[in-house]
């Protein structure tokens, strides 16, 4: 999806041709954007040869279009490159960034300084100061204030906004792209706790659709609102979880209906031990062990399970409550190092590698007892760090990996759990806006 249309950006920032230079990562927002806004960095290629003025936008030969042009926070420029922005000034574009004073280089100098600052007198007038606008109306050349300060002087609202609860600390971060008249937002949350949020988007009239980004699974989202110009809904995104939002259809025709976009989950009962869990001894582990509680196999006294890498099944049966007949009931696994696959009565439910490990096994469910099985992997450094604790001749593994050694501290594996089982319930419906 990230693959349609085109990138969606508010700004374009010059980050200039002096020595040494570097396009910088994106939180360093060197063109001062600020959250909830996007910027593209240009090259003096690009602003010589390739960016023209539509619409008072500043447009690119694709159709990307920027209402801004920022500039760095320098007093020196190429000559070329301030012939051009006069150009774009005439033509319409706004101008952020500070009065240059003289040539980059040394070409042409001292005449070059001297077109630098009668081109300057032009565009930013002879006594700049804080704020000032240029005198050539509608034109714009703007000093003394940041990007963000100025687009939302033009009533221009960010791209995007979220809002958190006081405890939760998310690290967000998006992509917005155009296919015609469709609008693709890419919401991803960096930071490695759950986000529920808030989101409002700079779209209206159109329903919002929200998009697994593993699965491709979509639905139109039940719950959104929609006032000046603007798309609010809740999302919630797992640890370092994301999700594309959609904007293609009329709201008129997708209306929301409930309070929430994702289900709330009860738990039913737990699935406590004894486990039956079966390793495979090709990579040193037992046929088969007993865990009566759900551990780290790096706590066993057993060295093929504590330095076990590889795959294990854990299996048990239990019976399915009354209560979750016919409705949509779901297998939490709590915690699990590293990923898993379940299936119940020999029906694959699915494989779940990042929290909430939770999968849907409706479908395999039926009344009376049911049979479980849970397939987990772990990662490799266990069973390396357990062969150096062995004769050469004796080990499983070979590797150029130096750093893992017998004193080196074992990554905790298998499934953690608690393992429930869970009932997903949908939001409350909400009263039709009258």
């Amino acid at each position: 999806m990230l693959q349609q249309g085109l990138p969606v950006a508010d700004a374009a920032y010059y980050y200039g041709d002096h020595v040494p230079n570097f396009a910088q990562m994106r939180q360093a927002d060197p063109a001062h954007v600020g959250a909830g806004y996007d910027y593209d960095v240009v090259t003096a290629e690009v602003l010589l040869n390739r960016m023209e003025v539509k619409d008072e936008r500043l447009v690119l030969p694709e159709g990307v279009s920027y209402r801004l042009l920022v500039l760095p926070e320098l007093t020196v420029i190429s000559l070329p490159v301030l012939r051009k922005l006069q150009k774009l000034v005439a033509a319409g574009a706004t101008v952020v960034g500070p009065r240059p004073s003289q040539a980059s280089g040394q070409t042409g100098f001292p005449e070059s300084d001297t077109e630098v600052k009668s081109i300057a007198d032009d565009l930013w007038g002879k006594a700049p100061s804080a704020g000032q606008v240029s005198s050539l109306s509608p034109r714009q050349v703007l000093a003394g204030q940041s990007a963000r300060e100025v687009l939302l002087s033009k009533g221009i609202q960010p791209d995007v906004e979220w809002e958190c609860g006081p405890d939760s600390k998310p690290d967000i971060s998006y992509i917005h792209r155009r296919d015609g008249e469709t609008e693709l937002y890419f919401v991803a949350n960096r930071a490695t706790n759950i986000a529920e949020l808030n989101c409002t988007f700079r779209v209206a009239g159109k329903a919002p659709e929200l998009w697994d980004a593993v699965s491709g699974e979509h639905r139109f989202a039940a719950a959104y609102s929609q006032r000046d110009g603007r798309t609010t809904l809740p999302l919630e995104l797992g640890p370092c979880g994301s999700q594309f939002v959609v904007f293609r259809e009329s709201a008129a025709r997708h209306p929301a209906s409930l309070r929430r976009n994702e289900p709330e989950y009860r738990t039913l009962m737990e699935i406590a031990g004894p486990w039956s869990v079966s390793f495979d001894p090709k990579w040193g582990g037992p046929e088969l062990a007993q865990f009566d509680s759900l551990v780290s196999w790096t706590t066993r006294d057993e060295p093929g399970i504590k330095y076990y890498s590889g795959t294990a099944a854990y299996r048990k049966s239990f019976e399915l409550p009354a209560t979750a007949k016919g409705r949509s009931t779901w297998l939490d696994l709590g915690e699990v190092r590293e990923l898993a696959e379940v299936r119940v009565n020999g029906q694959s439910c699915g494989i779940t590698w990042a929290p909430p490990f939770r999968v849907d096994i409706s479908r395999a469910l039926h009344p009376g007892s049911n049979q479980l099985e849970i397939e987990v992997v772990n990662f490799w450094p266990n069973r390396i760090i357990g062969d150096q604790l062995l004769p050469e001749t004796q080990r499983l593994t070979r590797t150029n990996i130096r750093k893992l050694t017998a004193a080196t501290r074992l990554t905790p594996s298998g499934l953690l759990g608690p393992v429930r089982l869970e009932m997903a319930e949908t939001g409350t419906g909400i009263s039709p806006e009258k």
